[in-house]
């Protein structure tokens, strides 16, 4: 991680609009940002990177953000998560 790099953050939402929006801000202030349309998406990023923190969108089609966390803290148990 880069010095001016605070953590590295994994961002998923449906919306991808609002996921973009999550990205950038948090890019801007610091964050190594990467963003996923779907849990699948999510998980598929997880199994390639380490990430510091998953953000989530609570409700989603197909996965919902609890079961993502979940299915994350499987295999990452020192991630942190929100949902």
């Amino acid at each position: 991680m880069a010095k001016n790099e605070k953590g590295r953050l994994l961002i998923v939402d449906d919306e991808v609009e609002l996921k973009n929006a999550l990205c950038e801000t948090l890019a801007d202030e610091g964050y190594e940002t990467v963003g996923a349309a779907s849990g699948a998406q999510g998980l598929q990023a997880l199994a390639k990177h380490d990430f510091d923190l998953l953000l989530s969108d609570l409700m989603m089609p197909g996965m919902d953000g609890i079961q993502l966390l979940r299915t994350a803290l499987e295999t990452e148990p020192d991630l942190v998560g929100s949902s």
